[in-house]
């Protein structure tokens, strides 16, 4: 179970690289877009994240609720955001990604 947590952990970062990297990459041209492998690696972020905590409750490892309900609400509002914007090709879209991919990474991060 310690294996499949890591492997979770893994695909977690693999897929916020490439949230970033399309991100950094979209805005060295003049039109942003919202692409489908944010929609992809939004996926992956929800899935991925879903995984992890489901290992830690199961191999009793301590799990921040209030943490993990933020993350949660993050991925799925970056989930859906990408998902209207890659649909609708809206410029406030692809920007909004990117502000709830940081804000994802920041929770990660600082909250303890």
């Amino acid at each position: 179970m310690e294996i499949l947590r890591y492997v979770f952990l893994v695909f977690h970062l693999f897929g916020f690289a490439a949230l970033l990297g399309g991100i950094f990459f979209q805005l060295r041209g003049k039109d942003p877009v919202t692409g489908s492998y944010m929609v992809s690696s939004a996926v992956v972020q929800l899935v991925t994240g879903a995984g992890l905590i489901w290992t830690r409750i199961s191999l009793d490892l301590p799990v921040a609720q209030a943490k993990m309900g933020v993350k949660l609400a993050l991925d799925v509002l970056l989930a859906v955001t990408a998902l209207v914007g890659m649909r609708n090709k809206q410029p406030w879209a692809f920007f909004a990604v990117g502000v709830f991919t940081a804000a994802a990474a920041i929770v990660a991060v600082v909250w303890k």
